[in-house]
Parts: structure tokens; sequence; C-alpha cells
């Protein structure tokens, strides 16, 4: 198995790292009291739905990273290849950060895990698109 790691691999898998370590992060600053995580139940509804997309980042990053250094063949999973599971899982996690970029939060600022949990999802996707890219238009493992 090549265990060389390419660009598009290094990518989804920081995103994952930083996506996880982002839901700890204030997502947002209310002016009434103490900041609140993506893991807050309380506030706005925010989990489950804002911690899944850290948790789709980190997904994708551990099935590449599983693949890489643990030599675990990731076949077909329900007819899925691996490049097209982390595609969808970047795809979801982008259009659930983008949907808390609309959202209107009654003049609460966005917190630094808000924008680091939109990054990662935009990078775990660009890093799934470059990896399809990397491999051919098949998306072979």
């Amino acid at each position: 198995m090549d265990t060389k790691v390419t660009p598009g691999e290094i990518v989804v898998m920081a995103a994952g790292a930083v996506g996880i370590i982002a839901t700890f992060l204030p997502f947002a600053d209310p002016d009434f009291g103490d900041s609140v995580s993506a893991w807050n139940g309380d506030f706005f509804g925010l989990f489950p739905v804002a911690t899944l997309i850290g948790i789709y980042a980190l997904v994708a990053g551990a099935l590449v990273a599983l693949t890489k250094f643990a030599n675990v063949q990731i076949g077909n999973v329900l007819g899925f290849s691996l490049i097209q599971i982390v595609l969808a899982l970047g795809f979801f996690a982008t259009i659930q950060a983008l949907a808390y970029l609309m959202t209107e939060f009654s003049g609460i600022d966005r917190g630094i895990g808000y924008w680091l949990l939109l990054l990662s999802a935009i990078a775990s996707l660009v890093g799934g698109i470059l990896m399809r890219n990397e491999r051919g238009a098949t998306g072979t493992v």
C-alpha cells in the first residue's frame, strides 16, 4: 500500500482535527452571559446540529488517516467509495456551517469556534475534491 500522503489527504485530516477542536471553542458570544460552545444544548439548540459539523469533518479525517497509517482497506461501503464518503461528509458539514452563517442570532456575535468550524467544513470539502482529482475522475482508492 502506498503510504505517501497527498495534499488532499493532509487537508482532510487537518480539517478534521481543527473541526473537532472548534466545537469546544465559543460558538456564540452573547452579551448577557458566558460564551457557549457547539456542545451546549440550551443555546439556540446548537447541540446536536452544530456539533455535527465538527463530527463530519472528524470522521472524514479519521477515515483518511485509517487508510493511510493503519492500512485499513475501506472498499465500497453501501456502494460508496472512500472518496465519495469524504466528499459527502465535507458537503454536509459545509452546508450546515453555511446555514448557521445565514441564521440570525438576534445580535449575538459568532465566536471563534463557529468561524473555525466554517473553515474546517470548507477545507474538508476542498480536501475531498483534491483527493478525487489526485486519484482520477473515477474516485478509486
